[in-house]
């Protein structure tokens, strides 16, 4: 099976070369784009973690970062914005960039462990969703309950510093539609469609519910806290997981029929 392996740099760091295979991945999954725009779009952030195949250290992924500071009820707050992203679907369900954005929230929180720690990303899938919404304990918007006004007034804070005009706070939605200067990209559309299957997830239809133009290239502006119980949290998770597989395989090798010599119907015209 082929392996990621997770590297982090700053943007300023970053070649030429490195730069256009980053774009080259993008525009396999993304319409609407051009190198130009993604070139400016990218000096515009502080960090990246460029993901690459563990044997070939080819780039198969990246994820992009911006410091964010802000004051909420007169108290200051600290985020990190995630902001492109994009994995080779050949590695798609490893947990690779998870573990490796985990570490980096985990470091900054020890830098000031008791001012709060946020994690601002915008979704335009609902793969990125759930990312923030299957691992981090407190998150919002979410389908469990409404997001307090405090949280609410981050959420909004964190989008106009970036989007200005582009965000619209009584949708909680940031669009570009109608704007000549940003031509905004799009996932294609053979990539990660919301099926009927999907919808009957109650977070993917609460996503499809409060996004309902993400196909057009709408992103639906987030949160989630890193406290310091993340890790943990997130190693029950996978521990829980692996037991799951692990008891399910054991499951299934019991109830496996035994050959008793007779002709399984369904190996039936098998045999030479």
């Amino acid at each position: 099976m082929k392996k990621l392996k997770a590297f982090g740099y700053a943007v300023s760091d970053l070649s030429t070369a490195q730069i256009e295979s980053m774009f080259q991945l993008f525009a396999e999954y993304y319409a609407n784009v051009t190198y130009e725009q993604f070139r400016k779009d990218l000096s515009q952030k502080d960090h990246v973690f460029v993901l690459k195949d563990k044997a070939t250290l080819e780039i198969k992924g990246f994820s992009t970062i911006v410091a964010l500071n802000s004051t909420v009820n007169g108290k200051p707050v600290r985020g990190f914005f995630s902001g492109d992203t994009v994995v080779d679907r050949e590695y798609w369900g490893q947990g690779t960039l998870g573990v490796a954005f985990l570490k980096f929230l985990f470091l900054h929180k020890l830098r000031k462990p008791f001012e709060p720690l946020y994690w601002f990303l915008i979704s335009k899938g609902y793969k990125t969703y759930l990312l923030m919404a299957n691992n981090f304990q407190t998150h919002y918007p979410r389908c469990e309950k409404p997001t307090p006004p405090e949280i609410q007034t981050l959420i909004n804070a964190f989008s106009t510093t970036l989007y200005g005009d582009c965000y619209y706070a009584d949708r909680g939605v940031i669009s570009f539609a109608g704007q000549q200067s940003h031509i905004k990209d799009a996932l294609k559309e053979d990539i990660t469609p919301i099926s009927e299957d999907l919808l009957k997830n109650p977070r993917v239809a609460f996503f499809a519910e409060k996004n309902p133009q993400w196909d057009q290239g709408d992103e639906l502006a987030c949160v989630a806290l890193m406290t310091f119980s993340m890790p943990f949290y997130y190693q029950l998770k996978t521990f829980k997981k692996l037991a799951q597989r692990a008891f399910s395989g054991k499951k299934a090798r019991s109830e496996k029929p035994r050959n008793t010599g007779a002709l399984d119907p369904a190996q039936e015209g098998a045999r030479p």
